[in-house]
């Protein structure tokens, strides 16, 4: 029920994506993420890095998603936001999707989640503005 409200052609470019791999060598995921988000190098004890790490699991443990697949499409939808003149952190992203579920759901998962917030920001919603978005459709569905 939830596709029926996003964009078609932003879902299917998350689908697209869910495979392409964002690794440098074999750099665990969180530290890819932090590199990404940065811009460029930041050393493996920066705090970002540790940050990263912790919403990796939270977001795993909440979705039933392995973190590299959460942090691939992760990576991807930053890129595709930015294509579309939408500039937001890597960290914001993830960390707004990690207040959609108090727990984990087994009912949705992690690519439908990330598809709302980008067709939202795509159609001109703030960041914050998209969360809450995201988060009424799913409590008019009845999903906590």
């Amino acid at each position: 029920m939830v596709r029926r409200l996003i964009l078609p052609a932003i879902f299917i470019v998350v689908v697209l994506f869910c495979g392409v791999n964002t690794s440098y060598a074999s750099d665990p995921p969180e530290y890819q993420l932090a590199i990404i988000n940065a811009g460029g190098y930041v050393p493996n004890d920066h705090i970002t890095v540790a940050r990263f790490r912790s919403l990796l699991n939270q977001l795993s443990s909440t979705y039933g998603e392995n973190q590299q697949r959460i942090a691939d499409m992760s990576a991807k939808s930053q890129d595709v936001l930015r294509k579309e003149g939408v500039e937001e952190s890597l960290l914001k992203i993830m960390e707004g999707l990690n207040q959609l579920f108090p727990g984990s759901t087994a009912n949705q998962k992690y690519s439908d989640c990330l598809s709302a917030y980008m067709a939202l920001r795509v159609k001109g919603a703030s960041h914050s503005e998209a969360i809450q978005g995201i988060q009424a459709i799913f409590g008019s569905l009845g999903v906590k």
